[in-house]
């Protein structure tokens, strides 16, 4: 899975864009009390480990 499939799965489960930071995006979601950062390195593969805590803090 890459960075843009990661950032379309998390707005499909309500994440909001909040801001850029310098090399990731800020996206927020009014139901949890953290924020998740994801990379602008669209076409990458994310790593298994921190895809898998992606997915878990996103909602999987």
């Amino acid at each position: 899975m890459n960075w843009n499939e990661i950032e379309k799965y998390a707005r499909k489960r309500g994440w909001e864009f909040e801001r850029s930071g310098k090399k990731h995006d800020i996206y927020r979601h009014p139901d949890k009390p953290y924020k998740i950062q994801i990379e602008r390195h669209w076409s990458t593969e994310v790593k298994d480990g921190l895809l898998k805590r992606l997915l878990k803090q996103i909602g999987e």
